[in-house]
This record gives structure tokens, C-alpha cells and sequence, in this order.
């Protein structure tokens, strides 16, 4: 199973992407001047430090004395002039390494693969020299090393002594080379203080400074029949037969020869990405961006659905591993100093969206990334309580970064207030319920009450502590005041565009399942937890999800006329999925939501569209999951089958996989289903290795829409 191609990649989302969680590379393939692409994880701007605002809190309280007298333009002022903090700091390209090839001739034979089953990626052509008979089969092969934590590359060709070629590097941060040894050389790479986001503009939007990080990395020749010398900062190989190389962070660690790591590689990779198995039909044998056009033409192939799901699984094996940060909004592939929303990590669904398919396609070690930055960014939040909402517990809103940002965004460095509108998406204090949910809903995969007693639930004892100090009573009913719903506004009742309320549907939905997730690990653990009363005391009282007069789920108390009635986030119905707090009547409702969103051209971005996906599949609507399947596939992705939301955002390709998965499985509301959305484009297959909760593994055998044969193991 792999993605091809006959042609070298012209543009960024063209190239094979290659990871190891920490080190991402993107290959473009050239035969004749190449280029790949490098990423670091934890290569971020910025420096640690706080960007708490202190007494923030007294603004807050005047936000929600003027909400409650009707004052949102009051309100509104008070935000944008003192409440809102910086924005985030910004995933950095690492650089790039460049091929300059020596041999000259006509290329025929070219191809350009990724092997899905091995993490392999390789080049293959033929050349015949110019002014010669000479024809050379040249390959190159490439992979990165989870065990080495380095990217490996090797060259050989058919005929001895006839390659040659100069390797180099250069970033768009500052950088310096000197030369390792007679066969390597050291770069020096030092980040910015502050990048700003691309969306804002100023005289200094990149300040380098002196506190921005410092890393060291090697690039090596380690084995080769030829000549290897250094000149003007590059590695010169002349003569060879076959090169050997790596690059890699500055490390003491013995370099292993490129065939034992390329063992060592295959079976750390197969361990996970093998544990799943997915046929849906041939994989046909030809090249994966002419497959795309064929299906956007109409015709059928669900052998690329089954490559789109197993590439899915292989992007978060190469993004998130033990020891990494989380996958960003890029995965860790990026390329532009200033990238799209600074690739940081979006807490409003994205970050949440790229695990949704973790533990359900049997990937539960790359969750681990996940929970150690929610656990870290849950600390860093007890601060910002403190300050924003002179609150216990702990809060994050809709951005962070690789600095554990909590506060609301909204500000360029050095400006006096915020944005004009940046409340619409920073003014969302529930980031924390959401993550914390996903947290226990690994728990519920993985059956470890270890993970739950250290993980879960001290994070869940912050998300509630914070909760029963934000909710207000306000004649009798307890409100999430001030409200947001993410990036959705509405038209208040003076026909004014607004986005802030009080006790949006979201905000009800995630407090409930917080609620319901601690005491369920109390009772789980045999804890009697020091929220228990204030939580059933709040409970009954807890301002409703409301029902409009079109029997929809009502995104805020008041059915108000929507700007953006097509509005791309479904965030009123988190309670169908991923949670599972609606019952019948609102998932009734859910159905007429998402009718009434579809008139107006909702889900037009790859992860809205994923999204999509996963909320028809838990509803049975099986043709409708189908149909967006194929819109994600064909029309929301670029030729290396990355998500487009536009520009390129991984958690589509994730919530893609996700959704796939549901369509086979789902283990919801304490009932397994098998088949339960199975559209009648895929009525033969057969799927094994995806999980339920309590730790077991699914397989599935079915023909013309029947189950021939099932199984549930425990692992």
C-alpha cells in the first residue's frame, strides 16, 4: 500500500512527508537539483516566560455585569481594550537540505513512492548520460528513525563511480555551518524571540533578540565508495557507486550503518502502523494523483479510501510519538517562517480532532504526546484562572503553544489593545473540559486505572474546580457568562453581529460530560472527590441546550438569525461527537442542525468535512458519511493526499480516518455497533485491529453488506 507518483513534486503539498514524532522531512524528489524539506518539533519562537496579565479578573467581572444588563457593546469595548493577551509564538521551518547532482542526461523511468507499510520513501530513474551510451538506474531511499531519531538517506546507482553530487543547507532562520569532520558538518540554528502570526501586520512582525532558542544538528556522510570533501559550506561527493548519509540533532550517540538502521526502522513501524488492517477493495496500480482525478470525475475506487484511512494512521505514527510535543496544525510539516494561524496548536477542535482516531485505530502510544502537553498546559492554566477569572482550577482558551499559552489571544506584540473581532474565537475558556474529555475517553480504551488516578483525574479536578467558579447564577439557572461558540457569531436584537452571550450549547455539553467524567472516576477509583456536592448541586439547575423552532440544536439560548448560517464548525453538536451526552431527542435534533447547515455550504474545509463524517456515521446516515468521504478524498486534498482547509491542516486527514473507522465500528452509549454505517459503495471488505473501549480489537469480514464472520478479542 503506498502513494506514487510519475513526476517530482512542484510544490510544498505535493511532497512525500516523512517523520519520526520529533524530526519531519519533506521530499520533492528532483533527479536533478533536489530539495527536502526539515522540521523540528520543539523548533518553535519564543523563550519561556508568562503572558499572564494580572487583576484581568476585574475586567472579566465587569464583562459579565455588562452581559447580564444587556450591555454587549459594553462588553465588547471592555474585551477588546483590556481583557485579551499576545498572540501565540510560532512553529518554525527548520531549513532545507539541497542536492546539486553532478551527472547530466535525459531522465526517463521516473518514480517518486511512499511505503505505507514500511515508512520508506524512494526515488527511482533511469539517465542516460550525456555524450554517452551510459544508461544509470539510479535510487534513493529514504526514511526516519523513531529508535536513531534521525533521517536517513541513501543514493546508489548501476554503474561504479558515477555519482556525484553536493549536499548543502539553508533556513529562513538564522544559521551557521561549520565543518564535524572530513565527511560531516554542524549547523547552528538560532530562532526568533517573536514571530506574529501572517494575518498581522507591522514594522517588526519577526524580532530576533537574544532569548530565542539554540539548536545544533549534524548532517553525515557515513558511508560511500567515493571522494567526500568540504568547500564553501557543503558537502562535495564525487566518484561514488553508492552514499550513504543522515542528519540528524547534535548527538554523542554511535551512528548505527544505514542497513541496521533501516531494520531497526521497519520494526519499530510495523509494530504500530501493522496492528490494523483495512480492505475495502484493489489497490490500483497507478499513480496516486491520477487516482484523485478519477475520482473527482465519478469514478469509483475504494481501494483509496482504505489508502487515505492507512495514510491517516502513518501521518500521527510520523508526528507523535513518546517524547514529542502533540501533532500541530500541521502535523510537524511546515515550511513558512510565518506560517498559516502560526501551525500552533487550536484548542477549539483541532488539536482534539488530530487524536480522535488514536485509540480507536489501535494507536494509543502516539495519544501519549497528547496527554503530557494537557498535563503540562494544566499547570501552566492555574495561573491564568487566577489572573483572568480570579478563579481555583485552571483554564486554556483557544491557542497555545510550544510555551504552554493559556491566556486569550487577540493582541500583536506591543499593540495597545486587541483586535477588532478577535473575541469571536479568544474568548472561549472551556479548551481544558474539551481535552480533558478526550483524556478520559483514552482511559475508556485503555482500561488504565493507573493513567486515570495520575493522569485524568488530577486534570479533571482543575477543569471542575475552574467550572464551579466561572458558572453564575442568574435567576435560578447557572450560566457560563461571558459565552462564546467557536469562530460563530449572530445577530443580536438590535441587528448587530455579535459572537458573545451567555451558556452557549457548547459550553452546556462540555460541562456536563466534565461532570459526569469526575464522578464516574470517583466512583471508579473509590475516590470521594471534594466536588461531588457543588457538582449535583449545580447539575439540576445547569442552563439547558435549547431546540428551535425547526427542531435543530440551538448553538446559543436565543434563536437568533446567523451571519454565516454555513458556519463551518459544528460546535452545538460536540454532544453527538465526539461526546455522547445527547440523548435520542437531541440527536433528533442533531439530524436537523446539520440539514439546515448543509443548505448553506457548511463543511467546505477539509476537517469541517471530516467532521461531517464522524456525526452522519454515529447517526446511521450512511450514503451522507459516504458522499463526504469522497469530498474530503477528492476535492478537500492536494496531491499527496494531505487535508486542505485551505491552505494544508493535518486534523482533516485525521478526522478523515477517524470517520472511516466509525463507519466499520463504534462502541458508544454502552452498545457495540459493527456495520453500523456501511454505505452501499463498500459492501464487501474486511477490517482487522480496530479498537473498543476496554482494551479489546475488533475484526470483521463482510459481503454484499452481511457479516460473514466477527470477532472481539481482548488484548
Amino acid at each position: 500500500m503506498r502513494l506514487m507518483y510519475k513526476q517530482a513534486a512542484t510544490e510544498w503539498e505535493e511532497t512525500l512527508p516523512l517523520g519520526n514524532g520529533r524530526l519531519g522531512a519533506m521530499l520533492w524528489g528532483n533527479p536533478k537539483s533536489d530539495v527536502i524539506g526539515l522540521n523540528d518539533d520543539h523548533l518553535w519562537s519564543g523563550y519561556p516566560k508568562t503572558t499572564q496579565q494580572t487583576d484581568t479578573w476585574k475586567s472579566f467581572e465587569l464583562i459579565k455585569e455588562y452581559l447580564l444588563k444587556g450591555k454587549r457593546s459594553e462588553a465588547q469595548a471592555v474585551i477588546q481594550n483590556t481583557f485579551l493577551s499576545n498572540f501565540t509564538e510560532s512553529y518554525l521551518p527548520l531549513g532545507k537540505l539541497y542536492f546539486t547532482f553532478g551527472m547530466k542526461g535525459c531522465v526517463s523511468h521516473y518514480q517518486r513512492a511512499l511505503d505505507l507499510e514500511t515508512g520508506l520513501a524512494e526515488v527511482n530513474y533511469q539517465m542516460v548520460l550525456n555524450g554517452s551510451d551510459t544508461i544509470l538506474n539510479i535510487k534513493r531511499e529514504y526514511f526516519t528513525s523513531y529508535p536513531d531519531q534521525a533521517l536517513y538517506g541513501r543514493m546508489t546507482s548501476s554503474e561504479a563511480n558515477t555519482l556525484s553530487v553536493n549536499i548543502g543547507f539553508e533556513s529562513q532562520i538564522y544559521y551557521q555551518i561549520s565543518q564535524e569532520n572530513p565527511t560531516g558538518i554542524t549547523i547552528q540554528i538560532k530562532a526568533p524571540e517573536r514571530v506574529e502570526p501572517p494575518y498581522i501586520s507591522g514594522e517588526e512582525p519577526i524580532y530576533y533578540g537574544r532569548r530565542g532558542l539554540e539548536f545544533s544538528y549534524q548532517l553525515q556522510i557515513s558511508a560511500t565508495d567515493g571522494q567526500v570533501d568540504y568547500q564553501a559550506d557543503q558537502l562535495i561527493i564525487r566518484n561514488a557507486t553508492y552514499i550513504d548519509w543522515l542528519f540528524r540533532k547534535s548527538s554523542n550517540q554511535a551512528r548505527r550503518d544505514y542497513q541496521t538502521a533501516k531494520s531497526a526502522h521497519i520494526k519499530d513501524y510495523q509494530q504500530l502502523f501493522k496492528r490494523v488492517e483495512l480492505d475495502l477493495g484493489p489497490q490500483l496500480q497507478m499513480p496516486t494523483d491520477e487516482r484523485l482525478r478519477r475520482l473527482k470525475t465519478g469514478h469509483e475506487d475504494p481501494g483509496l479510501i482504505s489508502l487515505y484511512f492507512q495514510y491517516g494512521r502513518y501521518l500521527l505514527i510520523a508526528s507523535s510519538r513518546p517524547g514529542s510535543l502533540p501533532a500541530n496544525l500541521q502535523g510537524i510539516w511546515s515550511w513558512e517562517l510565518r506560517s498559516p494561524w502560526s501551525s500552533n496548536w487550536t484548542t477549539n477542535i483541532n488539536l482534539s480532532m488530530n487524536y480522535w482516531g488514536a485509540d480507536s485505530c489501535n494507536l494509543s502510544e502516539c495519544f501519549t504526546p497528547y496527554a503530557e502537553f494537557v498535563k503540562q498546559l494544566t499547570q501552566a492554566g492555574k495561573l491564568t484562572a487566577k489572573h483572568y477569572y480570579n478563579a481555583l482550577g485552571s483554564v486554556s482558551h483557544h491557542n497555545s503553544d510550544r510555551w504552554y499559552h493559556t491566556s486569550p489571544v487577540g493582541k500583536a506584540h506591543g499593540a495597545q489593545q486587541a483586535q477588532e473581532g478577535a473575541e469571536v474565537y479568544a474568548l472561549w475558556p472551556m479548551a481544558l473540559p474539551w481535552m480533558s474529555a478526550d483524556l478520559y475517553r483514552h482511559y475508556e480504551y485503555t482500561n488504565d486505572r493507573t493513567y486515570l488516578r495520575e493522569t485524568v483525574f488530577p486534570i479533571l479536578s482543575e477543569v471542575v474546580a475552574f467550572i464551579l467558579n466561572y458558572v453564575t447564577l442568574s435567576e435560578g439557572v447557572y450560566h457560563t457568562i461571558p459565552s462564546t461558540s467557536p469562530e460563530n457569531s449572530f445577530i443580536d436584537e438590535a441587528g448587530q453581529v455579535r459572537s458573545v452571550d451567555k451558556s452557549t450549547a457548547m459550553d452546556i455539553e462540555l460541562i456536563q460530560e466534565a461532570f459526569a467524567h469526575y464522578q464516574s472516576s470517583c466512583e471508579l477509583l473509590g475516590i470521594e472527590g471534594e466536588h461531588l456536592d457543588n457538582i449535583q448541586s449545580i447539575q439540576a439547575n445547569l442552563a439547558k441546550v435549547q431546540i428551535g423552532s425547526k427542531g435543530q440544536v440551538l448553538e446559543w439560548q436565543t434563536e437568533y438569525e446567523e451571519p454565516e448560517p454555513g458556519h463551518r464548525h459544528f460546535s452545538h453538536l460536540y454532544g453527538a461527537y465526539p461526546s455522547e451526552v445527547f440523548n435520542q431527542t437531541y440527536l433528533d435534533a442533531t439530524r436537523h442542525s446539520l440539514a439546515i447547515r448543509m443548505q448553506h455550504g457548511s463543511g467546505h474545509t477539509g476537517w469541517s468535512n471530516a467532521w461531517l463524517v464522524s456525526l452522519y456515521a454515529v447517526l446511521n446516515e450512511a450514503e451522507l458519511a459516504y458522499e463526504h468521504i469522497i469530498h474530503g478524498i477528492a476535492n478537500a486534498s492536494y496531491p499527496n493526499l494531505w487535508s486542505s482547509h485551505p491552505p494544508f491542516q493535518i486534523d482533516g486527514n485525521f478526522g478523515m480516518m477517524a470517520g472511516i473507522a466509525n463507519l466499520l465500528v463504534q462502541d458508544r452509549y454502552g452498545q457495540i455497533k459493527l456495520l453500523p454505517a456501511l454505505p452501499k459503495a463498500l459492501q464487501s471488505g474486511y477490517v482487522k485491529g480496530l479498537k473498543i473501549k476496554g482494551n479489546r480489537t475488533v475484526e470483521i469480514r463482510w459481503e454484499n453488506g452481511e457479516i460473514v464472520t466477527s470477532r472481539i478479542s481482548l488484548d
